[in-house]
């Protein structure tokens, strides 16, 4: 039996190693996550093996579509840890984000683009535009119409403490406006005065919308069974997401 030194036995044992590693290393291959379902393909791919969804030049230059995965012999991949700043289900048309209902956006702040751990979430509901004609026929056949037929989703959004503390002062604002007309109003029926009154309902009606319109943080276009589209979001932040594919 043939025994080796000690120092070439370390040699050896370096080499054989070095050697596992390196075929270790060789499974882990450059994989294309797919923004549209969060599928990680071979780097190879041409489209989405569950999605079809094609790898365009706008996807493939995407931050964080490239990632790695480990590749099986039987050619599955397994998932890779989470790509830090991407959302799957997440995309942009123009000035419209468009996203899946159970996508999380990015934690970044939607109306500036600054990195925030702040979630907001929000209830948004959206109908056709064609049933607001039903508001000129009788409004309470308007509520029930649209009550009926309005499409709804959670959404959660980034948000900075600028825009957040923002958002709160315009609430705070509306509500003291509605409630300053309420006082008009209920003044101009103890003096007698109808002055009072006109003053207390542009307020109530002035601060109950601006109250509505400061309190929002994105307005949706569009919803349906499966999407979302919204309207206002910061325009670099539309510009890290991927081009909307299509349905």
């Amino acid at each position: 039996m043939v025994q080796l030194a000690p120092d070439r036995k370390s040699k050896f044992s370096l080499g054989f190693l070095c050697a596992c590693s390196r075929s270790s290393q060789e499974k882990l291959l450059s994989a294309l996550r797919c923004a549209h379902c969060g599928l990680v393909n071979f780097a190879t791919a041409t489209q989405c093996k569950r999605c079809q969804t094609p790898f365009v030049q706008e996807l493939s230059a995407t931050d964080g579509s490239h990632v790695q995965g480990i590749v099986l012999e039987d050619g599955y991949v397994l998932p890779p840890p989470p790509v830090v700043g991407t959302a799957a289900g997440v995309w942009r048309d123009k000035g419209t984000l468009i996203m899946t209902k159970d996508a999380r956006l990015p934690d970044r702040c939607i109306k500036c683009n600054e990195p925030t751990h702040t979630r907001l979430i929000r209830k948004l509901n959206w109908h056709h535009p064609a049933i607001y004609i039903l508001i000129f026929v009788a409004l309470l056949i308007y509520a029930i119409v649209a009550m009926v037929t309005r499409k709804r989703a959670t959404v959660e959004f980034g948000i900075c403490d600028e825009h957040l503390r923002k958002r709160w002062r315009n609430i705070a604002i509306g509500w003291v406006a509605v409630v300053l007309g309420v006082f008009g109003l209920f003044l101009a029926i103890a003096i007698s005065d109808g002055t009072p009154a006109l003053l207390g309902l542009f307020l109530l009606l002035g601060g109950a919308i601006f109250g509505i319109i400061g309190s929002k943080v994105a307005t949706p276009s569009k919803i349906d069974n499966h999407y979302v589209w919204l309207r206002g979001v910061n325009k670099d932040y539309l510009d890290l997401l991927p081009l909307w594919p299509g349905p």
